[in-house]
């Protein structure tokens, strides 16, 4: 039986939704398993998991788009009255066409609304053609009508506003031509503007640059919608949330606190598993000796302590299984020994001869040991730098020494290189059982494959069936293969869970080689680099020391940039009209008239002040004690009036 959660909340936060009982598989694949979850009004969830265990699952059972299996007891979703959410999608739907507007895109995500739209356009091109049908303008009365009472205009000026503070500011620009950074900016604006009460937050950050990460923070900062956020930026979770979901297990587990909350906890629940697992140990080296005594030794043993033994390795296990796995990335350099690996100077790149060049002058090096982080806006060419650096391009002038046989290899961020028809059995192995280590080693292709944190069952499933981030994983795996003397990563985090984040993290700060990564992700930056670039309007900046050191920098800049934008508004506003080439001559002004009427003011001031006195010494008088809350009443409108009348009269004498 259903039942009407609002009835339960009296006192209590209201409850927008909840469930029980939820059980979802795909085939043999199972997401969850008697699952269950609350979510309240005001809620800031963090939604955690491995990619490809349920998240994008979790979001489609709360939208009703997939219907839970049959169980018992069944399935059951409570919602209250203000149950509605609105689904920020990590990509804008590939069945929109291309021609799209940044305007037009809107209605693709209000369907009760798209096919008003659509009738009101088909509408305005008949009319076009005939301006006087009487049917045709009736019918465009009704759709306008409806429009308007939905509430649809508000939305959708909302809506561009956020566009254009968000950088995309040309309402024609279409689909086609916009970059990955720009199309996320419309789904985000998408996600600030709509009116319903819960927003289900897909990977938002991705493809933005910090610039606007720190915008789109702000403004969930400053909401009071309810949201569920998956994404791989700790600084935002950190910040940004009051509750986390975990799935793990094929369940939903709950933690009422922020993300940083929730990592002291793991981290103390971690130490607690380390120290039990240690005791463990030594129970069982101790029963492991006594155990291999010799028969005559061991003809008095209870059955009770060969039993305890049996469960103490099961016990050992289950903590081992339970504790966190670590990914076993294995970078590895060429030890090479030459101090400086790249030599740049005077670097400048445009496409085409007749282009703008994109930088210019641009001269650094890269040494032994350096973890470079390159940030900047969108579109001020950090990937052609990269590739510029890697030989992927020449440069147009300046000039790139390399380090003599230097080894380099670029992680693409198109993740485009995987043959999506083989399977990871295939792709790590090269037909063969073994996979071979960059240190010189070989590993079997299953323990390899459960490494990069895959169930061991899916080694022999086509590429094309996993996840954007699976995907991710096993290029990572393919990747990390080989030798190199610098690691080249572009936006490596994308479509990357927090626990693979967290190990490759690890993992490169342990890198003894040479790394340059372009990443949005404040926390990984922080992390991993200990130079900066910053890219920006042709100009390259570095910073020694990462991240961290130019963080309070780059601070200042942004507000720097705030500063500026409202400051030239306030220039624009106080910029003289240009005087009309053929001014049209105006009246002279009759100035007897304009004197009657400054006269009659004044004598209308005097007659006024005299009623203020009045007033005044009325309210000192004992007698008008009873009438003095009137009498105050009508001071107020006189002394009020009056201001009136001097700016009046000060506009009169102008």
């Amino acid at each position: 039986m259903s039942v009407d959660i609002t009835t339960l909340n009296e006192g209590k936060p209201l409850i927008l939704c909840s469930f029980r009982h939820l059980s979802l598989s795909f085939g043999s694949k199972v997401i969850f398993q008697d699952a269950e979850l609350i979510i309240n009004k005001g809620d800031r969830i963090g939604l955690l998991g491995l990619n490809g265990k349920g998240k994008s699952s979790l979001f489609k059972v709360l939208e009703g788009k997939v219907s839970p299996d049959q169980s018992q007891p069944p399935f059951t979703f409570d919602k209250s009255a203000q149950f509605s959410f609105f689904h920020v999608p990590q990509e804008i739907p590939t069945e929109i066409p291309l021609e799209t507007s940044s305007s037009d895109l809107f209605w693709f995500f209000y369907p009760d609304l798209y096919e008003t739209f659509k009738d009101l356009g088909e509408v305005n091109d008949l009319l076009s053609q005939n301006s006087d049908d009487e049917k045709l303008l009736k019918k465009q009365e009704s759709l306008l009508h409806k429009l308007d009472h939905a509430g649809a205009w508000d939305f959708h000026q909302s809506y561009l506003s956020y566009c254009k503070s968000l950088g995309v500011e040309d309402e024609q620009l279409s689909l086609k031509e916009m970059s990955g950074g720009q199309r996320k900016k419309c789904l985000i604006a998408l996600g600030l503007s709509h009116p319903y009460e819960m927003t289900f937050w897909d990977e938002p950050t991705n493809h933005l640059d910090i610039e606007t990460i720190r915008s789109f923070e702000e403004e969930l900062l400053s909401s009071d919608k309810t949201y569920v956020l998956t994404t791989h930026d700790r600084y935002l979770l950190g910040k940004t949330t009051n509750r986390i979901f975990q799935i793990s297990n094929q369940q939903i587990t709950s933690f009422d606190g922020s993300y940083t909350q929730y990592l002291e906890l793991q981290a103390q629940k971690e130490v607690e598993r380390l120290k039990l697992l240690n005791r463990l140990k030594n129970s069982f080296k101790r029963e492991d000796a006594w155990m291999k005594q010799g028969i005559k030794a061991r003809g008095t043993r209870s059955k009770k302590r060969v039993e305890n033994f049996n469960n103490l390795k099961k016990d050992i296990q289950s903590v081992k299984e339970s504790a966190r796995r670590e990914l076993e990335l294995k970078v590895s350099s060429t030890h090479k020994k030459s101090k400086i690996l790249v030599d740049v100077k005077d670097l400048s790149f445009s496409y085409g001869s007749s282009s703008e060049s994109l930088f210019h002058s641009l001269s650094f090096d890269v040494y032994r040991g350096n973890k470079i982080g390159l940030i900047g806006p969108n579109g001020t060419g950090k990937t052609t730098l990269l590739k510029l650096i890697s030989g992927a391009l020449a440069p147009s002038e300046g000039k790139i020494k390399r380090a003599p046989d230097l080894e380099v290899c670029l992680f693409s961020q198109m993740r485009d290189e995987l043959p999506l028809e083989k399977t990871p059995y295939e792709l790590l192995g090269d037909g063969t059982d073994q996979v071979s280590l960059p240190g010189g080693g070989t590993q079997h292709v299953m323990s390899y494959f459960k490494s990069f944190l895959f169930d061991g069952g899916e080694i022999h499933r086509p590429l094309s069936t996993f996840s954007g981030g699976e995907r991710n994983r096993l290029q990572l795996a393919l990747n990390l293969k080989k030798p190199a003397d610098i690691w080249i990563f572009d936006e490596p985090t994308n479509d990357l869970d927090l626990e693979t984040q967290i190990i490759l993290e690890k993992t490169l700060d342990q890198f003894k080689g040479s790394i340059i990564l372009i990443s949005h992700d404040r926390a990984f930056l922080k992390n991993v680099t200990n130079r900066l670039f910053v890219l920006e309007n042709g100009i390259l900046e570095t910073f020694e020391g990462g991240y961290e050191q130019a963080e309070e920098y780059l601070e200042a800049k942004a507000l720097e940039k705030v500063i500026l934008k409202d400051h030239a508004k306030e220039s624009t506003k106080n910029i003289p009209k240009a005087p009309e080439e053929n001014p049209k001559p105006t009246k002279p002004k009759d100035t007897s008239k304009l004197e009657a009427e400054i006269e009659q003011t004044e004598a209308l001031i005097g007659k006024i002040e005299g009623l203020i006195n009045e007033l005044g010494a009325l309210q000192s008088n004992p007698e008008s004690v009873e009438k003095l809350g009137q009498l105050s009443l009508k001071l107020e409108e006189k002394e009020e009036h009056l201001l009136t009348l001097y700016e009046k009269l000060e506009l009169e004498k102008r």
